[in-house]
């Protein structure tokens, strides 16, 4: 038995060149190219900020990595409070070592909390920054593709209005350009979405070695305080 198969164009196997995509952008509408703008903006500035996100963790890592290795020196003995501080004060790129610094200013407990919250919550905020763009991407472009696909049906049944006809040289492209608006916005959301969860996880990761070094340096604040002696005020018995 002989089986005959027949040629077919490329748009039918699915496969479209670089030249049919650039045909159905330029015989989208205006507002249809206003919509791709955008969401291409939006694509590009998402993988702008997960690039950048992703070495700046990567250097946070690293570097408290070696944090935490002069910390457990200093709490066995082996390094003086003095050299780690002066560690942690050339290294004002680590959040961790950005905390020791503001702590190592507090005399007792309550301040070395404060200390730890107050610079915590600065170095996250730092960390955070930009990262809210991810999820608004992860929002806005689904939305705007949607908005994209409306457009261009509406696109094809004003243009079978205008030519009294439902032919498909009529309708083909305004659901061209619906369709294409469709993908953008997924094609925009889908990375943004991994990228947002990636990232996040990370950022919480930093968050809970932050409070494992609050944690810490608390319980040494603590024992500072229980080793110094009680002094009897004026009148007090003794």
């Amino acid at each position: 038995m002989a089986f005959t198969f027949a040629v077919m164009p490329a748009p039918v196997l699915g496969v479209l060149t670089a030249g049919d995509v650039m045909t159905l952008i330029n015989t989208s509408t205006f507002f249809g190219k206003l919509i791709l703008f955008l969401l291409l903006v939006a694509s590009v500035i998402s993988w702008a900020i997960y690039i950048d996100k992703t070495r700046i963790l990567a250097r946070v890592t690293r570097g408290h990595a070696a944090f935490w290795e002069r910390c457990e020196r200093w709490l066995a003995g082996q390094a003086t409070r003095r050299d780690f501080l002066e560690w942690c004060g050339a290294n004002p790129d680590l959040p961790l070592c950005n905390v020791m610094t503001e702590a190592s200013g507090a005399r007792d407990l309550e301040g070395v909390r404060r200390a730890c919250e107050r610079a915590s919550y600065l170095e996250i905020e730092h960390l955070e920054r930009y990262v809210v763009l991810l999820s608004t991407t992860v929002t806005v472009a689904p939305f705007m593709g949607l908005l994209g696909t409306v457009w261009g049906i509406m696109t094809s049944f004003w243009s079978m209005a205008s030519m009294h006809s439902a032919n498909l040289t009529v309708v083909a492209p305004g659901i061209a350009e619906a369709l294409i608006t469709t993908v953008a916005g997924l094609a925009a959301a889908i990375p943004a979405v991994v990228f947002y969860n990636l990232l996040v996880r990370r950022l919480d990761l930093v968050t809970n070695e932050l409070e494992r070094l609050r944690t810490i340096l608390e319980e040494s604040a603590g024992r500072a305080g229980d080793r110094q002696p009680v002094v009897a005020q004026p009148g007090e018995a003794r």
